[in-house]
């Protein structure tokens, strides 16, 4: 075997480290559940990416990764801070639709404490929370925004981005028992709602406290 590494093997490797850990968290994934889902051995595993800290840093860097770009490619279509942060909202629905193990990883590291996150990982995590920060500090200076903290609306907006996403299979379940509980599936239709909601929140001719 060569020194040079298989970027393919390398990303199938992290797409079947992802599952196992949206599964099953960062305590209950063996290294050998994921080498079996990615087809290799063990040895191959760790020559290309190394133990279960070291997949678990690498899935979640390439997860922030990809919301970085896509947050990036949101803001270059220009325009307002408030027609950007449509865009934002958009692609950030996409990203968890598309990606579905990403916020499922996230949502039990948060619930197991958030132990298992390396310097690096909030690294890329503090730095997707940036460029809406500074989206929303820019739309505020701009009067198109009410002053309001921007840590807790980028908290908000990814909150709801992600359970909304995150509950389709027990609001499919509980769909199918009766009505009341089934919510619009396509990716326009959910970003639509997180931005009436959100953006009209946000909107500088709201008074406090109104309706």
């Amino acid at each position: 075997m060569g020194s040079t590494r298989d970027p393919d093997r390398r990303d199938r490797i992290l797409d079947a480290a992802s599952a196992v850990f949206a599964e099953k968290g960062f305590a209950g994934a063996r290294v050998d559940d994921i080498a079996d889902r990615a087809g290799v051995n063990k040895a191959m595993l760790y020559y290309h990416v190394g133990d279960k800290t070291a997949l678990y840093s690498a899935v979640l860097l390439r997860n922030f990764e990809r919301v970085r770009v896509a947050l990036d490619e949101a803001l270059a279509t220009g325009g307002s801070a408030r027609a950007r942060l449509e865009a934002v909202i958009t692609a950030l629905t996409r990203m968890v639709q598309r990606h579905p193990d990403h916020p499922r990883m996230m949502l039990r590291e948060i619930a197991s404490g958030a132990t298992s996150l390396e310097p690096e990982v909030l690294a890329a995590m503090l730095e997707v929370v940036g460029v809406v920060r500074a989206l929303i500090a820019e739309g505020t200076a701009a009067g198109e925004f009410r002053a309001i903290d921007p840590v807790l609306t980028h908290l908000t907006l990814v909150g709801a981005v992600v359970f909304l996403n995150a509950t389709a299979p027990i609001r499919n379940r509980a769909a199918a028992l009766g009505p009341g509980f089934s919510l619009p599936e396509p990716t326009t239709d959910i970003a639509r709602f997180i931005k009436e909601m959100l953006l009209d929140g946000l909107a500088a001719d709201r008074k406090p406290g109104g309706s």
